[in-house]
């Protein structure tokens, strides 16, 4: 740093580079970090989608004047770093005797303070004064901005005074405030000049206006993009070229990619590798579809490529700047993310908006993979001069995914919008510009289905249009959804269907708040020959059938509800196979597919998986055991189906993976085999009282498949008729074991213990929505009305949280991938383990690895992650 841009006493930094020796050897003013963010607001106030949210939010098309105003609040944020303990983080090693205090502060609460010292207030209060002018809606939205790291600021009680008190011969925050009072009056004209409306007082434009400040200050605060000013630099000149190079190289403007899709004007073939679009995904051109859209079809027909259809026709009329395709497991989303990607490249040859993976811990950006690195510091490619790197700078924190011009995550990235968690307005602002994809929507539970409704809410709101896709949704969840909309809030139609009525429901179906119509099906209509056995309690058993049909030649899936349940699967056919080759490898391996692989191996099982019983399956017998793993996205196609009982929804996805595609086939499987596991004598009763296999609710509530009376109705509706067609009886099917009236006759025909249940499920089911209302982000509440909730866990998925552990150095993996990361379902975990632990007495023997985690033992081998007792 030169001598005549050193960091003098009187000078206040916005940001700061500190050397080995701890002084401060770069700084950027605090000033023009305050200019570099307003310049990054207004310019974001000028994208497409973002000024279409607050136009929508606030209920009138924002004024270049509200723009200008709204500009200088976001200048405000950081203000608070004007107080002499935040400025007294230039020094790292001790604070001088002549500095105004003696402790270290932060900026956020501290601001609240500064208006209770008159020199401090005094500064402010002839820009404070012009800002009052403005409205109401000022004090909220002010508010907003200074809270812009990611929770409200509202409890200002306690200490923090003295940090705003001046000092005489020493730093003055006095003297700085009436330079930022003097530089937001001077910067801004238009703000300041008589007349013009209020500033939009409607609550959800307020929580818009947070997300966006925080998106700004990101931007801002990037050096890649805002390098430190230099000496004597006039930089409210420069910032808004620098929030313009900014905003367009991360595709938050997305206009040349429209202007160029505008004048291709691609065809589906085209788009998706010559393939000419099915009846549902034709239909998703539809330029009358309202902003909720909700497609039903049959697992198969083309469901990803109908929403991403929906997506370029919304785009390229400019409805979109970006796209979010949640999906509910990482899975699924990893396996979604390569075709996206190949999508986008045959729509724009040159240059095509970035395709994230937003997997935390498994990110990757136009096919490179992040690694971390100190400092929170990301490196997308070891070639130094990689151009490309800042275009990926929305996979550089999991709080930023959202802001990618084209995302494929879960749920959960989503929904952490709609939660009281740090930076959801964040979230919130930058999912507002997108379409939003939610797959297999009928797989939330109660809690994530509340959460789910506000961000559907809070979206639509922001003019957003969202897809919802399903296989097997029932009415009662259609019609909950479609009264998301405003036209269908108050409608009549809401009301519950009856079940006659639902059966009749067309399917395929598009459902928008406008109608709900008939789309003709893809013509591919399989006959699907059923059964039951009560065998689910005898691996030998099932490992026989198994056996019998490979005999025949045929791919035989074993779907199991849990992971015990298909190790002891695959135990019994090792013992009996005669034929190891008939038995699902990876590399040689003889191994199984479920949830308890590590990060480095889940991508391999799922590649030989779809190799050998993809659309271009290999020829001969198999057998794969497997979980609910593979019931969903995975492309395999398999003669016969062996599968636990389930609900009738599930079953349908697991039946989806048979006769999925035009393979040949064993005589005896050229119709669709399924054979469903029940419990001995077929009689569920005994689960009212012990779980097993992942079938009844327990005593606290929760289960895999805990509502025993749905079990039940699809058990009689196996043995109602051994034979059905898909997806024509699919309607019946769903609605026949869902369907509200349909549980509650069975429950009264079967007496007081299901009766019982059926109160404790509608029990837990109020409760989770209680929990997800209380953990909800209202964003029809005043901005700052409550504080997020502190010391209570808040999470997209109720109950215990999943853990992730590292192994450093990593271990010999079973497949040869090396072991690095490997999660661990929550209720394997010992009780009270730290948040910090990671696994100790690790050792590798006999091509296993075993560790402890606290106080339990596991073990990682060809079989996954398992739970050993203490030795």
């Amino acid at each position: 740093m030169s001598a005549e841009h050193a960091l003098k006493h009187t000078d206040a930094f916005g940001k700061l580079e500190h050397g080995a020796d701890g002084s401060a050897v770069r700084w950027h003013s605090l000033i023009d970090h305050m200019i570099d963010v307003a310049a990054c607001f207004q310019r974001l106030a000028h994208c497409r989608s973002i000024r279409r949210a607050m136009e929508k939010t606030s209920g009138r098309q924002p004024t270049e004047q509200d723009i200008a105003r709204l500009s200088v609040l976001a200048f405000l944020h950081d203000i608070g770093k004007a107080n002499s303990g935040f400025q007294a983080k230039r020094w790292k090693n001790g604070i001088p005797a002549a500095w105004p205090v003696r402790i270290v502060a932060g900026h956020g609460r501290e601001t609240c303070k500064l208006f209770e010292v008159p020199t401090a207030a005094a500064a402010l209060e002839p820009l404070i004064e012009q800002i009052c002018t403005w409205g109401a809606a000022c004090d909220s939205l002010l508010s907003a901005s200074i809270s812009h790291h990611g929770r409200p600021i509202k409890d200002c009680t306690g200490g923090g005074v003295t940090i705003w008190k001046t000092q005489a011969g020493a730093y003055d925050p006095a003297a700085v405030l009436k330079t930022i009072a003097d530089c937001g009056l001077t910067l801004y004209p238009l703000a300041f000049q008589p007349g013009g409306d209020c500033l939009p007082e409607k609550p959800a434009f307020g929580h818009l206006f947070a997300g966006l400040v925080q998106l700004a200050d990101w931007l801002g605060s990037d050096t890649r993009f805002f390098k430190f000013s230099d000496p004597g630099e006039a930089r409210a000149a420069r910032a808004p070229e620098l929030a313009d190079e900014a905003i367009t190289t991360l595709g938050l403007d997305a206009e040349d990619w429209r202007d160029r899709l505008i004048a291709t004007t691609p065809g589906f073939a085209s788009t998706f590798g010559g393939f000419p679009p099915h009846p549902i995904q034709a239909a998703m051109a539809d330029d009358s579809l309202g902003p909720l859209v909700i497609l039903e079809s049959e697992t198969g027909s083309g469901k990803t490529e109908a929403a991403l259809w929906r997506y370029l026709q919304l785009f390229r009329a400019g409805e979109v700047d970006s796209l979010y395709f949640a999906l509910p497991t990482r899975v699924a989303a990893s396996q979604l993310y390569k075709r996206v990607q190949d999508t986008l490249k045959r729509l724009w040859p040159e240059n095509p908006p970035m395709a994230l993976r937003a997997l935390p811990g498994y990110v990757a950006a136009d096919g490179e993979e992040a690694k971390a690195l100190p400092d929170f510091k990301v490196l997308w490619s070891d070639d130094l001069n990689d151009q490309a790197a800042p275009q990926r700078w929305a996979g550089e924190s999991a709080k930023r995914f959202l802001a990618a011009p084209v995302a494929v995550g879960t749920i959960d990235q989503a929904l952490l919008g709609a939660l009281q968690v740090a930076h959801a307005h964040l979230r919130h602002a930058t999912l507002a510009r997108s379409l939003l994809v939610v797959d297999e929507v009928h797989a939330s539970d109660a809690y994530m289905t509340v959460l789910l409704e506000q961000l559907l809410k809070a979206h639509l709101n922001c003019g957003g249009h969202a897809v919802l896709l399903s296989a097997t949704l029932g009415s009662s969840a259609r019609s909950r959804y479609l009264a998301l909309t405003r036209e269908r809030r108050a409608s009549s139609l809401l009301a519950a269907v009856p079940f006659d009525l639902a059966c009749q429901v067309p399917y395929p179906a598009i459902s928008d708040q406008w109608s709900l119509r008939a789309v003709a099906g893809t013509g591919q209509s399989k006959r699907v020959h059923w059964s039951t056995s009560d065998i689910i309690d005898s691996p030998e058993q099932i490992a026989e059938l198994a056996l019998s049909a490979a005999a025949q030649g045929a791919k035989v899936l074993i779907v199991r509800n849990t992971v015990p349940a298909a190790v002891a699967t695959l135990a019994a056919l090792e013992a009996r196979v005669p034929d190891r080759a008939w038995l699902f490898q990876v590399k040689g391996v003889v191994t199984l597919h479920h949830s308890r692989f590590s990060r480095q191996d889940r991508p391999l099982l799922d590649a030989a998986i779809e190799g050998c019983l993809g659309k271009k399956r290999s020829s001969g017998a198999l057998i794969v055991v497997g979980t609910q793993t593979l019931e969903q996205s995975l492309d395999i196609d398999a003669d016969f189906l062996i599968t636990d009982l389930c609900p009738m929804d599930v079953l349908l996805q697991r039946i989806g993976r048979l006769h999925r595609h035009a393979n040949e086939r064993p005589e005896p499987y050229r119709i669709a085999q399924v054979l469903v596991l029940t419990p001995l004598g077929n009689d569920l009763t005994p689960l009212l009282t012990h779980v097993k296999n992942g079938l009844g609710r327990f005593r606290n509530g929760g289960g895999v498949y805990d509502d025993l009376r749905i079990l039940e109705a699809t058990r009689r509706l196996l043995a109602e008729k051994s034979e059905v067609n898909i997806p024509d009886d699919n309607r019946f099917l769903v609605e026949a074991a869902t369907h509200p009236a349909r549980l509650e006759a069975l429950q009264t025909e079967l007496g007081e213990a299901w009766q019982s249940l059926a109160a404790k499920l509608e029990g837990d089911v109020s409760a989770e929505k209680t929990i997800g209302h209380l953990h909800a982000l209202d964003v029809e509440r005043e901005f700052g009305q409550e504080e997020f909730p502190s010391g209570v866990q808040v999470g997209t998925r109720l109950g215990a949280q999943d853990r992730v552990v590292h192994f450093d150095p990593e271990q010999p993996g079973p497949f040869g991938e090396p072991l690095k990361t490997l999660p661990i379902r929550y209720h394997l975990l010992p009780k009270d383990l730290s948040p910090d632990a990671e696994p100790t007495a690790v050792r590798y023997q006999e091509d296993c690895t075993s560790f402890r985690l606290g106080e339990a033992l596991f073990r990682y081998s060809r079989l996954g992650l398992e739970g050993l007792k203490n030795q």
